[in-house]
Formats: C-alpha cells, sequence, structure tokens
C-alpha cells in the first residue's frame, strides 16, 4: 500500500477526494490531511506518505513552498498539484518543483486516478534506482575490501583510490591465545565482535576494514585525533565477553601514513600478537617488540634460526649446545630478564614448529599457551638453561614413544603425496605403482588408518585449499575451481556444498566480505 496525504483548506474538497472511489483498489491508504502549509509540513515529516495531493493556494505556507521545503528534507514524496487556478507561472514552478501533475479544479475522479497511477509509477522507479544504487555502492565498498586485503595480505600492490580515508592508519589483529576454546564457538565470538567493532567505528565515523582470517580478526582502522587507539582499545574490551577477553592477545602495528605500508603493517600486527600469546600479554604493540629487536644480536637470532633449517637426524635433540649458547650470551650482554625471555621464547617456537612439522605430532606438549605460561615464571638465566633441557628431553620422549610403524609411515607419505598432488587428477593404478602395492591394499590401508577413503580425503584436502582461496583472494568462483582441481565449475559447486553445507559464494561472502 501507497501512503496517501491531502492538503486542501477546503473541508468540502478533503472530503470529496477522500471518499471520491475505493482507494484500497489502487493500492492506496489515505493516513491523513492537512488545512495549511505548516500542518502539512509536519504530517510529511512524521507520516512520510510516498504521495501528496495538495492544493496549491494553502494558508500559512502555500504548496509550492510546502514542496521546496520537503525537498529539503530529502524525502522521496511525490507531489500532485490541485487548483482552482490555472495561471502559466504557478504550472511552470510546479515543473520545476518536480511535481508530477498541475490538475486544475473542477477535477474528474479519471484524472485523479491516472496522476496517482503516474505517481506509483514514479515511486516504484525511484526505489528501484535507490535499490541499484545501494547494491552499486555495496558491490563498490567490497570490492575495495577486497583490494585492501589481497594489499594486506601481499597479494596485490595497486592502491585503491580512498587516500582521503586513510591519512593515518594502523593495524590490529585479535589473536586466539588459548587452545582449548571450542573453535566454533571462537568463531562465533569473533564474528559478534566483528560485528560490534565495526558498528562502534561506525558510529564514531572512524574508517575501517575487518576480516576474519583463520582464527584471528584483523582490522585495518584510521583512528583520528579525537578517537585514538587508546580510546578503540577501552571501547572493545568494554563490550568483549569475559570468556573471550581471557582468551585473546591483541597486536598493534605502528601508525603509517603511506598506503603502500598496509602489507608492513599487518604483518607487525601480527608479530605483536603471536608475541603477546608468547608473552602471555593481552595487549602488545610493536614498537615494544622492536626495542627487543634493537637490543639483540642478530648474530644470535641467525644461529637458533640455522640450527632448525638445517636437515637434523639422531642427533636434533643434542641441543646443550645451543641452549648454553643462548643463555650464556643472556649472561655476557646482561639482558635483561624480558628480553632474554623473549629470546628463549623464539628457540622454543622454532622447536615446537619444527617437531611438529617434521614428525606430524601436533600438540605434543601442553597447549603451547602453558608452555610460554611456564616459561614466563621463571625467575633466573640458570632456570631457564635448566627448563629449556628438560623440555628438550620431555619432546623427545614424547616423539620416542611415539615411533611410527611402516604401515604408520606409508599412510604419512601417501598423505604428503595427495597434499601436494591433490589438484591433479589421481588414479588408484598410478598411486599404487608409486608405492610398489597393489591398490586395493592401499585403498583398505588408508581406510582403516584415517577413517575415510582416499578420494574423500583428496576431496577434502581440495575443499579445505579451496576455502582458504575464498577468504583470502578475489579470484573467481571458477578459478578457485580449477586451481584446487576441478574443470567442472558445477562440479565443483555441488561437492563444495555437499562438504560445506553452503555454496562458494556463499561462503566467501561469510566468512570474507560483510
Amino acid at each position: 500500500m501507497y501512503k496517501l496525504l491531502i492538503v486542501d483548506d477546503e473541508k468540502i474538497v478533503v472530503e470529496g477526494l477522500t471518499y471520491a472511489t475505493n482507494w484500497k483498489d489502487y493500492e492506496i491508504d489515505i493516513v491523513g490531511s492537512a488545512s495549511n502549509g505548516k500542518e502539512a509540513l509536519q504530517k510529511i515529516i512524521d507520516l512520510k506518505p510516498e504521495i501528496v495531493l495538495q492544493d496549491i493556494r494553502i494558508p500559512e505556507m502555500n504548496g509550492l513552498n510546502l514542496i521546496n521545503e520537503v525537498k529539503k528534507l530529502e524525502l522521496d514524496t511525490v507531489f500532485i498539484i490541485i487548483s482552482g487556478y490555472p495561471e502559466f507561472n504557478y504550472a511552470k514552478r510546479a515543473i520545476e518543483l518536480e511535481a508530477l501533475d498541475y490538475l486544475v479544479k473542477p477535477i474528474e475522479v479519471d484524472e485523479i486516478i491516472a496522476s496517482i497511477e503516474k505517481a506509483i509509477c514514479k515511486i516504484k522507479k525511484l526505489k528501484e534506482e535507490k535499490l541499484y544504487d545501494k547494491r552499486q555502492k555495496r558491490y563498490e565498498e567490497a570490492l575495495v575490501e577486497k583490494q585492501f586485503l589481497e594489499i594486506m595480505l601481499g597479494n596485490q600492490s595497486v592502491i585503491p583510490e580512498v587516500t582521503n580515508d586513510f591519512k593515518q592508519f594502523c593495524c590490529v589483529i585479535f589473536e586466539k591465545r588459548n587452545g582449548e576454546l571450542n573453535e566454533h564457538h571462537y568463531d562465533e565470538e569473533i564474528n559478534s565482535l566483528r560485528f560490534t567493532i565495526n558498528q562502534a567505528l561506525t558510529e564514531k565515523e572512524i574508517k575501517c576494514f575487518l576480516y576474519h582470517i583463520d582464527q584471528s580478526l584483523a582490522i585495518l582502522m584510521a583512528p583520528s585525533d579525537s578517537y585514538r587507539m587508546t580510546s578503540f582499545l577501552e571501547d572493545v574490551f568494554h563490550v568483549i565477553p569475559e570468556q573471550m577477553k581471557a582468551n585473546v592477545s591483541v597486536g598493534i602495528s605502528h601508525s603509517y601514513s603511506n598506503l603502500v605500508n598496509i602489507n608492513q603493517s599487518y604483518k607487525e600486527a601480527e608479530e605483536s600478537a603471536k608475541i603477546g600469546i608468547y608473552s602471555n600479554q593481552q595487549i602488545t604493540y610493536y614498537s615494544e617488540i622492536e626495542m627487543l629487536n634493537t637490543t639483540i644480536d642478530s648474530n644470535i637470532i641467525s644461529e637458533i634460526e640455522q640450527y632448525f633449517s638445517l636437515k637434523h637426524s639422531n642427533d636434533f635433540f643434542e641441543m646443550d649446545q645451543l641452549i648454553d649458547q643462548v643463555i650464556d650470551y643472556a649472561k655476557q650482554t646482561r639482558l635483561p630478564p624480558k628480553k632474554s625471555f623473549y629470546l628463549c621464547s623464539k628457540l622454543v617456537n622454532h622447536l615446537l614448529e619444527y617437531v611438529e612439522k617434521e614428525f606430524e605430532l601436533n600438540h605434543i606438549l601442553d597447549e603451547r599457551y602453558e608452555v610460554y605460561e611456564q616459561l614466563n615464571t621463571l625467575n633466573s638465566l640458570d632456570e631457564l638453561r635448566e627448563w629449556l633441557r628438560r623440555l628438550v628431553y620431555s619432546i623427545k620422549s614424547k616423539v620416542d614413544a611415539h615411533k611410527v610403524s611402516y604401515n604408520e609411515k606409508l599412510i604419512l607419505d601417501i598423505k604428503d603425496y595427495l597434499n601436494v598432488n591433490y589438484r591433479e587428477p589421481i588414479v588408484l593404478e598410478d598411486l599404487g605403482k608409486h608405492f610398489y602395492k597393489n591398490p586395493s591394499y592401499l585403498c583398505s590401508l588408508f581406510s582403516k588408518s584415517v577413517g575415510k577413503t582416499i578420494f574423500e580425503y583428496i576431496t577434502s584436502t581440495r575443499i579445505n585449499h579451496a576455502k582458504k582461496l575464498l577468504r583470502t583472494s578475489s579470484c573467481k568462483v571458477a578459478d578457485v575451481a580449477f586451481q584446487v582441481g576441478y574443470e567442472n565449475q558445477k562440479y565443483f559447486y555441488q561437492v563444495f556444498k555437499k562438504n560445506v553445507g553452503i555454496t562458494p559464494s556463499q561462503y566467501r561472502s561469510k566468512y570474507l566480505v560483510k
């Protein structure tokens, strides 16, 4: 139904127009009437009728001035003028003010109905144009948001034309700290936090882009002089749930004024968040980490990285010499406790990552958060030395206790092969030849060990890679399908929806651009 307001200072005219026909047959609901211009303006503001049927000569504010005042309010009201005066000047001015019709009394009912129908057509057209403009604006905003994500992740270097919105910017990352938190529950909370932060920043007219990337929330924002980072953090931690507050680490980059530094800003925030997890700090600024890096000799960092980059076999866990080297360096340079901890945390991080990757033993110890929590409680370098040795011994014992059998090693090799070649067509006969085994035997062994068939594993691997591409790139869905091994886009849609529950486009909309 379309709302109609009648404006005329003659009661008989108002009644005549009200009862001229059964307006509901024409989708019209008469919401009221007014006898003067000021009353009409207030009712237009309050009732927001789509159509106003009005006399041109009314008290207190004539019809032309009324149209002009409503236009200032930027309302899409359609005006139909009725008048007993056919003067050209009135009609000309009404046309200039975009009145739909100028009807001269006495008016036939058919004339009024025809004008009303024209008004409804115009209203529909205006709504369609607004909807198109809104969709176009949303599309353009989504495109810019995707461009910024690509730049942030280092996949693109072309900067969108939004320089005025980001004269000064920084990156903030909220990252999961406690591994015991349910991932699904955490995703829900991250999305809720994303919505809350976006709403808060939008209300304060702060330009920002928010991205849910894996288990973290990345925010590219442009703080203002009146709304600095401290205000932002206060607002966020005021609305963040208590459980989540205790389980996130916040990393904050330097502030930049050149958009070419977006990727650098993201890397800084990401590193800050991770160091925050290691040091059990809720908020970590990159400037703090930079101070640590500038006072620690790069050679000792290189020694740690080189040790883990070389191929080690049985002697990998003979790490006493490296541990002594790190602790002795800290002693000789009189490194402050916080920086000694930072140096040892790098060693521990390399150790855990190497073991998890090399031996495919995820979470071989307690959650990393708890490991670093223990590290943070030590009071001296000698305690650090002994703790590191016990940690290495504990990890070695667990690795020895989980020595894989021949069949288990075979399964790991098959997984490695599939993870590398998942984009290619996998033929069981070829797989059997590659591993010198009967294809049926391989299928049976794999299913019993992994809990899914080889083809189910390939499908799962392809879908996981597709999800990552949909989240972190602007590739077309057809290109994503091809990159993960599906030449038929329709079949890819079917497989994706069957495994994920939604289409690729819906998944991208849900997890990347909102």
